[in-house]
């Protein structure tokens, strides 16, 4: 699991109310009982979330993300040599002379509240406001998504130079090592670690077993047809989850196997730049049915001809030989 336990990420919340940091920290729950989702609504983990099947989903109350205290956001402000993450300050900057600054901690602020189908984690710090909506969409099994949403606010009177990273911890029905394969273009499942630059492909899917999964999850890339329509990253990757949750922004990509994570990248090639006062918003979604994201079935590949399937192709072409030759003869 790499370098950092997931019991240690998880009970950062805990420690924190334990320790008086927010006495009235709690998990608070959106469901439309196909796809739910928890956040934390206050503390050390403020807005840090996870997603759960729902009740009426074909395989209800069973996890698509680790629980709370495992997937964060990231922001790396360039100007100021600074990483901000809603890790709860659990991870170590790898990016010297870079320090972290965790969005809960003074000097920053936050907040979490609820909205339509979802909640609002708001975070205030120097030179920046950063909010994150998480949102679930649809009303069946065939149109559900979570959508995640992170605005950044250049509150400053400067341009700054940023980037910005979603890292999502899957746990898909309880199995943390998933395999990965893209889509549009598909790909095959692979359990090996990778990244790529500038990618082309709409989506990737997660599964528990390449054999026989207990579902699928979908990620959103770019394109498709969903309105706000998926913010194009410059780096998506596919990689053990430890090495993704200690460093807050890149990491060297390497293994097979394990506990396994995704990142999105939004200014790693080149830093992006917001002027001052200004704004910019990053959308991605999940869902655990392809349609919701966008994407298509998967194509059967083609079916061995059986035995009398055989003959059948075998007479036909005797039949076409036989008409052939009399057409001949009949020219003579």
């Amino acid at each position: 699991m790499g370098r950092h336990t997931k019991l240690g990420a998880a009970l950062v919340a805990a420690i924190g109310v334990a320790a008086g940091t927010a006495a009235h920290a709690a998990v608070q729950t959106a469901t439309n009982n196909i796809l739910s989702v928890q956040i934390e609504d206050a503390g050390t983990a403020a807005g840090m979330f996870t997603i759960r099947t729902g009740a009426s989903h074909p395989t209800p109350n069973a996890t698509v993300f680790y629980p709370i205290g495992t997937s964060y956001i990231t922001l790396r402000d360039n100007t100021a040599q600074v990483v901000y993450t809603n890790s709860g300050g659990g991870t170590n900057t790898n990016i010297a002379p870079y320090t972290e600054q965790a969005l809960q901690a003074a000097p920053c602020a936050a907040t979490v509240a609820a909205i339509t189908a979802g909640f609002r984690a708001t975070y205030v710090c120097p030179n920046w406001t950063v909010t994150q909506d998480v949102v679930i969409n649809g009303t069946t099994l065939a149109d559900t998504n979570v959508r995640q949403t992170v605005m950044v606010q250049n509150t400053s009177g400067v341009a700054r130079s940023y980037g910005v990273r979603y890292m999502w911890d899957w746990q898909i029905a309880g199995n943390d090592a998933s395999l990965f394969r893209t889509r549009n273009p598909d790909g095959a499942f692979t359990a090996t670690f990778t990244g790529f630059s500038s990618p082309a492909f709409q989506a990737f899917e997660e599964v528990d077993s390449a054999v026989t999964p207990t579902f699928s999850v979908f990620g959103t890339v770019t394109g498709g047809s969903l309105s706000p329509a998926p913010t194009t990253p410059d780096r998506v990757v596919y990689a053990n989850w430890g090495d993704y949750y200690d460093a807050p922004w890149d990491f060297a990509i390497a293994g097979a196997g394990s506990d396994s994570a995704t990142a999105h990248f939004w200014g790693f090639a080149a830093p992006l730049s917001v002027a001052a006062g200004g704004t910019a918003t990053f959308h991605q979604y999940v869902s655990t049915n392809p349609s919701a994201v966008g994407v298509g079935p998967t194509q059967p590949a083609a079916a061995i001809p059986t035995l009398s399937e055989w003959a059948l192709i075998g007479l036909a072409g005797l039949v076409a030989l036989l008409g052939l030759r009399r057409a001949r003869s009949l020219r003579i």
